[in-house]
């Protein structure tokens, strides 16, 4: 079945999906927007346990370009609910959240697929795109953001640009699991990393509105674990390790497949990916943290200023 034509489709509503969603809005580009999952955001999931806000992804960024970011935040509206950790870093009072639902909020009236996967993109004879749709549905666009992880990529690019699916189809991810305590107190919870663990980083939050206490502590730790491996008792194994009281009063695990990938770690990776955004036809973009031209974990702008950066390429494309 073949649905009505759109001017351009975004397929994925994670953190650059969103991004390039309400870019392409703001400039008055009527844009659908397909989501496989029943909701917005892919990572960047937010929950509260016993009055403790908890992140599924990393808690705490690193910025590259604070003053432009800044202003991003403040064009959302929310940059009274960011503010600068001791380390520097950016985190939000309620969690990743709040930038997610205020991307959300920005793009309410365009239309939104959710739990809906596609299968394929392809392109008809008169020069606009086919959306293939797991379900049978046919979509049309005169222009595509392709905003999912490599691993989906390399499959719906495979009718359109079969050498793209050939140069994703190697992608590689590092698991990281990350496990969140809650305590009501800031004392006796040391921070050092003790050597030979899986551990990768450890995040700390004190005295910020993500506790019910005054006092409160958000700790998180990053495991180099999938769901899987992780042993029975993962919240009390790591207390157990870094020496923290054994019952904390409140705790959340996640685990995101494809949030770390191996590819950011290595020397070639910002030239596989130029190569790839040359093989994209005119009228298709990529905008996913996994395409980033960087040989380390790309900052939390700079995922935003992919969306952004592909929704300018459509436009541009559009005219």
């Amino acid at each position: 079945m073949r649905d009505v034509m759109r001017d351009v489709v975004v397929v994925g509503g994670g953190l650059c999906g969103l991004a390039a969603a309400y870019e392409l809005h703001k400039n008055h580009i009527p844009t659908t927007l397909i989501e496989v999952k029943p909701e917005l955001g892919g990572s960047l999931q937010t929950k509260t346990v016993n009055g403790f806000i908890f992140d599924g992804a990393m808690m705490a960024h690193d910025i590259a370009e604070p003053g432009r970011f800044e202003a991003y935040l403040a064009e959302l509206g929310i940059m009274d609910h960011a503010f600068v950790t001791d380390e520097g870093r950016l985190a939000f009072d309620a969690g990743n959240r709040v930038l997610i639902d205020a991307l959300a909020r920005r793009i309410e009236s365009i239309p939104r697929m959710m739990r809906m996967a596609v299968s394929t993109l392809g392109r008809f004879d008169d020069g606009r795109f086919s959306i293939c749709m797991e379900n049978g549905m046919l979509l049309d666009a005169r222009a595509l953001v392709v905003a999912i992880p490599a691993l989906y990529a390399e499959r719906v690019f495979y009718t359109l640009t079969p050498e793209i699916s050939y140069r994703l189809l190697d992608y590689r991810y590092d698991t990281i699991t990350r496990v969140s305590v809650g305590y009501r107190t800031s004392d006796g919870l040391p921070l050092v990393i003790p050597p030979d663990t899986p551990l990768t980083e450890i995040q700390c939050l004190t005295g910020t509105p993500r506790t019910p206490s005054k006092n409160g502590t958000v700790i998180q730790a990053a495991l180099r674990f999938a769901a899987h491996d992780l042993p029975d008792d993962p919240v009390g194994e790591l207390a157990a390790l870094m020496g923290w009281p054994p019952n904390p009063d409140a705790d959340h695990i996640a685990t995101w497949p494809h949030s770390d990938p191996a590819q950011w770690r290595q020397s070639d990776h910002p030239r596989t990916v130029a190569h790839i955004q040359s093989l994209l036809p005119a009228g298709v973009a990529l905008a996913n943290s996994d395409y980033v031209p960087t040989s380390a974990p790309p900052h939390l702008d700079e995922r935003v200023q992919q969306g952004i950066d592909a929704a300018r390429r459509i436009i541009a494309h559009i005219g």
